[in-house]
C-alpha cells in the first residue's frame, strides 16, 4: 500500500510543485504589470465565480471519487451524469452571478467595474467541468493522467498571461480571458483522456447515481462552502474596510503561503481513493497518521525556510511595491502549516464515509475568522487579517486532530509527531528515488 501510494504522491507533488511555480509566475506577471490595485481588482473579480462554483457544486467532486473508488456505478454513466450536472449547475450559478452583479456589486465589490465581474462569469462552467470530470480519474487512481491535465491547464494559463499582459499589454480583461481559454483547451484534453479510461460515455441521467452523489456530496458540501469562505472571506472584508490595493498586497502574501498546501493536497489526492478502497482495518488505522505527521514535518521545514527568505523572495519576485506583503506572509505561513495537517485528516474522514464531520469541523473556525477580521483589519490592516486567518486555521487543525483521534483510535502524539520508525519510510523513499534515477538498473 505504501509503495504505490508514495509513487503516486511523489508524481502528484512534482506536478503540483510545477503548477505552483506556474501559478507564481502568473501572479508575478499580473502583479508587476497591473500593480497592487490592478492585482486586487483581478483577485476580487475571479473571487465571484470561485464563490458561485463553491456554493453550487453540491460536493460532487468528493462524491465522484468515493463512488468511482467503490465501483458502485459504471464509470461511463458517472462521466455522462457529471456532464449533465455541469450544465445544470452552471446555468444556476451564472443566473445567481448576474443578479449579484446588477443589484449588489456596489456593496459586495466596491471599486471593481461590472465588466470585469461579467467576464469572470465565463469561468463558471469551465472549472466545474474540469473538476467534475478530473475527479473520475482520481477515483480510478489514474493519478498520472490526472496530473497531465492539471499540468496542462496551468501551463496554458501561464503562456497566455505572458502573451496577453507582457506582449500585448491588454490589462485586467486579458488576465481573466487567459484563464478562460486555458480551462477550455485543457478541458478538451481532459474529456478525451477520461472518455478513454471509462471506455465511452453514457449521457442518459441515472436517477439513482444523481441521488446518491447528491446525498453524499451535500454532506461535505457545507464544509466546502465554509472552508472557501474561511480562506477567502478576508478578501471581502479587506476591500470593504480598506481598498483594492490592500487586497492586492494581501493576495500576494496569501498566494505564496498557500503554495505550502501543495504538500497536503498532493498527498490528499492520492489518500482519498486509497482509504476509500482499503479493506484492512489495521492498515487504515496506521497509514493516515504516518502520512499526517510526515507531511507536517516537511511543511514545517518549508515554512521555516520561507520565513527566513521571505523579504528577499517577495521583493525579487514582486518588486518593492509589495514590501507590505512580507509581514502578513510570515504570519500566514503558520496557518498554512496547520492547513497541511488538516488537509490530510479530512481526506481520511471523507474516505471513511463521514463527510458531514468535515462540515461541522469547519464551522467554528469560520465564525472566529470573520469576527477576528472585523475586529483586527480596521485596526491593524492586512497584518491583522493575517493573524485572524492564522488563528482560525490553527483552531481548525486542533479540532480536526481531536475528531480524527476519537474516530480512528489513534493517539494525538502519533498523529502529529514523527516517530523513529519513520526513518525506515524515508530510507525506502530514497531507495525508490534512486531506483527511478538509475532506471531500475542494479548498481
Amino acid at each position: 500500500m505504501a509503495g504505490k501510494f508514495t509513487k503516486n504522491a511523489l508524481i502528484t507533488f512534482a506536478t503540483r510543485a510545477l503548477t505552483v511555480a506556474f501559478g507564481a509566475g502568473i501572479s508575478i506577471i499580473i502583479a508587476r504589470v497591473l500593480g497592487p490595485e490592478g492585482k486586487g481588482v483581478y483577485s476580487l473579480a475571479i473571487l465571484l465565480p470561485g464563490l458561485l462554483v463553491t456554493f453550487t457544486n453540491l460536493g460532487i467532486n468528493p462524491a465522484t471519487v468515493f463512488f468511482v473508488a467503490k465501483n458502485r456505478y459504471p464509470t461511463k454513466e458517472i462521466l455522462g451524469n457529471n456532464i449533465i450536472l455541469t450544465i445544470l449547475i452552471s446555468a444556476l450559478a451564472i443566473l445567481i452571478g448576474l443578479i449579484i452583479i446588477f443589484f449588489f456589486s456596489n456593496q459586495l465589490f466596491p471599486g471593481v467595474d461590472k465588466e470585469y465581474l461579467l467576464l469572470a462569469l465565463c469561468l463558471i462552467p469551465l472549472p466545474l467541468f474540469f473538476d467534475f470530470i478530473s475527479h473520475i480519474l482520481i477515483g480510478l487512481q489514474k493519478i498520472a493522467t490526472y496530473n497531465i491535465v492539471y499540468f496542462l491547464q496551468s501551463l496554458l494559463f501561464l503562456i497566455l498571461v505572458g502573451v496577453f499582459l507582457l506582449g500585448l499589454q491588454f490589462g485586467i480583461t486579458a488576465a481573466v480571458l487567459a484563464q478562460v481559454i486555458a480551462y477550455f483547451l485543457a478541458g478538451i484534453a481532459l474529456f478525451f483522456f477520461t472518455e478513454k479510461e471509462t471506455a465511452g460515455i453514457y449521457l442518459k441521467p441515472n436517477k439513482t447515481y444523481l441521488k446518491d452523489a447528491s446525498f453524499y456530496g451535500l454532506k461535505v458540501h457545507l464544509g466546502t462552502v465554509i472552508s472557501f469562505l474561511h480562506y477567502r472571506a478576508c478578501l471581502f472584508l479587506i476591500n470593504i474596510f480598506l481598498n483594492p490595493s490592500a487586497v492586492g498586497l494581501f493576495s500576494v502574501a496569501v498566494g505564496i503561503a498557500e503554495g505550502m498546501w501543495l504538500i497536503s493536497e498532493s498527498v490528499g489526492t492520492v489518500l482519498f481513493p486509497k482509504i476509500a478502497s482499503e479493506t484492512n482495518p489495521d492498515s487504515l488505522k496506521r497509514f493516515t497518521p504516518l502520512v499526517c505527521r510526515n507531511v507536517l514535518l516537511v511543511a514545517l521545514i518549508v515554512a521555516v525556510l520561507l520565513i527566513v527568505f521571505s523579504h528577499w523572495l517577495i521583493v525579487l519576485l514582486y518588486s518593492d511595491s509589495f514590501l507590505e506583503s512580507v509581514q502578513p506572509f510570515r504570519i500566514l505561513l503558520i496557518g498554512a502549516l496547520a492547513v497541511c495537517g488538516h488537509g490530510v485528516l479530512v481526506n481520511d474522514l471523507m474516505a471513511r464515509g463521514k463527510p458531514i464531520l468535515v462540515s461541522y469541523i469547519a464551522g467554528i473556525p469560520l465564525i472566529l475568522n470573520i469576527i477576528l477580521n472585523v475586529l483586527w483589519v480596521p485596526r491593524w490592516g492586512i497584518t491583522g487579517a493575517a493573524w485572524a486567518t492564522t488563528v482560525s486555521y490553527s483552531i481548525m487543525f486542533i479540532i480536526t486532530v481531536l475528531v480524527y483521534s476519537k474516530i480512528s483510535g489513534n493517539k494525538i502524539i502519533d498523529i502529529i509527531l514523527p516517530h523513529k520508525s519513520d526513518l525506515q519510510y524515508y530510507q525506502n523513499l530514497f531507495g525508490r528515488l534512486k531506483s527511478l534515477r538509475t532506471g531500475g538498473r542494479k548498481t
